[in-house]
């Protein structure tokens, strides 16, 4: 099942990093190859009085865009882990 740009304003990503005023949502979808993982980001800022995304940085976000999308991969890696060898209930001892 493939998300498109209309499922994604609609349903809340699976996971989100954040790091200053940037943010990296991951939406996680179920294809025929397997699950895969879609990256946004985007920079916070105040326009008047109301607060929108930006998809350009300046040169003094890159540190914060680098540590955002840093940790949005840590997660992906780790929810491949989880999905390539999910944990089995414990067995109690008889």
């Amino acid at each position: 099942m493939k998300t498109n740009k209309n499922e994604e304003q609609n349903s809340a990503p699976s996971y989100t990093s954040c790091a200053g005023k940037v943010r990296a949502c991951v939406w996680e979808s179920q294809e025929s190859s397997g699950v895969r993982h879609k990256i946004i980001v985007s920079r916070l800022f105040k326009q008047k009085d109301s607060w929108q995304r930006g998809r350009t940085f300046y040169g003094d976000e890159l540190a914060a865009l680098v540590e955002a999308i840093g940790k949005a991969q840590r997660w992906i890696q780790t929810r491949h882990r989880q999905l390539e060898f999910p944990r089995q209930p414990a067995q109690a001892d008889n």
